[in-house]
């Protein structure tokens, strides 16, 4: 990598933040140049546009949320515990930072169709981590599309809260979201009981 990559990593983290505090269709490229700090030239040089640029940020923000979730969870834990513990995390990191989520989750639809195209393979890259949870699923037949269901529910969830400015309130909805994820593999009792931990503690 060249000396002046970092001054794209800048813009990108900035176009993350400007996105996430004012939405796409009002955020601008000057908004996102005095954000980061840097020239209209330097952002030029790495964008043809603010649509190209948060496809970028968007990536970026993608590929760090999965590696936050993945390295929740320990892989010679059982596979409910590293269940926990990534939907933990991811909601832990929104609640904590709601202008990240209001990109990750909401921003992005509005972003057009190539945009919702790379949610949608975030989505997916994160049912990676389901397909163990067919295992307890007690000789139950699963449609093969169970994980994309199950992370589908979980995302929309989590969008209507961060839609209405309440990402905050998601530690809260911790144990509906866990409910949500975990239902299809391990049916509505115990993911009752799941909810319920959840809740309790």
């Amino acid at each position: 990598m060249g000396s002046t990559e970092p001054r794209r990593q800048l813009i990108l983290d900035a176009m993350v933040r400007v996105v996430g505090r004012t939405g796409y269709r009002e955020a601008s490229v000057a908004e996102v140049l005095d954000e980061a700090d840097t020239s209209r030239t330097t952002f030029y040089r790495y964008f043809d546009d603010k649509h190209d640029c948060f496809l970028a940020a968007y990536d970026m923000l993608a590929e760090r949320l999965f590696a936050e979730a993945t390295a929740s969870c320990d892989p010679d834990r059982p596979w409910l515990e590293r269940m926990r513990a990534g939907l933990s995390r991811i909601v832990e990191l929104f609640a904590l930072d709601p202008a990240v989520a209001r990109t990750a989750i909401v921003e992005v639809a509005a972003a057009g169709a190539d945009a919702r195209e790379r949610h949608w393979q975030a989505i997916s890259r994160f049912t990676e981590l389901f397909d163990e949870g067919r295992e307890l699923a007690d000789g139950r037949q699963l449609p093969e599309n169970t994980a994309l269901m199950a992370a589908g529910a979980v995302s929309g969830l989590i969008f209507d809260e961060v839609l209405t400015g309440r990402a905050e309130r998601l530690r809260r909805l911790y144990p509906d979201l866990l409910f949500a994820m975990l239902v299809p593999y391990i049916g509505p009792g115990a993911a009752t009981t799941e909810m319920r931990k959840a809740a309790a503690g």
